[in-house]
This record gives structure tokens, C-alpha cells and sequence, in this order.
């Protein structure tokens, strides 16, 4: 099945990770720092892009085959569908991560927290809104 969307990187992920076994398990155990390089053609998109702490990278899994459609989490015995997991291989493999912004050096965005291999295509980035993004009501069933 085809649907003829086209997406095409705006920018890439510098992370010092070759493989993806390296990755932290979640990008909220990963403190370290990453480059988000932005294409010169995108480079104005970033006008004050610092007027926010924090953003949502939207990034493109490019090492998943996209075949999983049931999965078992690490450490895990019951089984969920990709749909009701973080597992990157999956039919769209669409990566999405909250992270700090540290700096903006032209076209190069410094990030913590993000735990993606080095190359990754990035498709899209956005401010995360405290009171939009926020939901204090949230829960999931696997953690207390």
C-alpha cells in the first residue's frame, strides 16, 4: 500500500552513536549532547528558536525494517502491538523525542536527550509548549 507521501530531511543527528544498540533505551536517560545540523536551506526556520528551553524532534528510524507489528519490551513478558510502544521498529518508523535546547550556532542545533544513531535523518522540529504539551493526567499502564 502506497499513500505518495514524500518527506525529505530538513537536517541530520550528530551523536557519537554508530549503532543502534548504543542508544540509551529511552531519550530521557541520555544526558549527553547531540548536534541536530539543520540544512543552509532551513537555516532561517530557526529564528528564535531560542525563545524555547525545550523542543520536539520529529526523526526518521532509517535503520528499522519496518516489519514489527508485535513486540516484547526488554525485560518484558507480555507482548504489545508496536502501536502501544516506544519500539522504533515499526510500520512508519517515525522517531519523536523531547529534548533540552543548550545552543544555537547557526545552523547547528546543541540538544540533550536525544537517543538517536549518528545520521539520522530529522524531519521536523518544534517548541515544546509547557501548557499545550503538558498532561498532568497521563498515565501508562507499564510503569507505577
Amino acid at each position: 500500500m502506497s499513500s505518495g507521501i514524500i518527506m525529505n530531511p530538513i537536517g541530520f543527528v550528530r551523536s557519537g552513536f554508530s549503532e543502534t544498540r548504543e542508544c540509551p533505551k529511552s531519550s530521557r536517560r541520555n544526558p549527553a549532547q547531540s548536534q541536530l545540523e539543520i540544512a543552509s536551506p532551513y537555516a532561517d526556520a530557526l529564528l528564535n528558536i531560542t525563545m524555547a528551553s525545550h523542543l520536539w524532534v520529529m526523526y526518521w528510524l532509517h535503520h528499522s525494517d519496518g516489519t514489527a507489528l508485535v513486540r516484547r519490551a526488554r525485560g518484558e513478558e507480555a507482548a504489545r502491538g508496536v502501536f502501544a510502544s516506544r519500539s522504533p521498529n515499526r510500520p512508519n518508523p517515525i522517531g519523536l523525542s523531547s529534548v533540552e535546547l543548550i545552543r544555537r550556532d547557526g545552523n547547528v542545533l546543541t540538544v540533550s536527550g536525544l537517543d538517536c544513531i549518528d545520521g539520522t535523518p530529522i524531519l521536523d522540529i518544534k517548541p515544546y509548549v509547557p501548557i499545550e504539551d503538558h498532561q498532568p493526567t497521563a498515565q501508562i499502564a507499564w510503569q507505577p
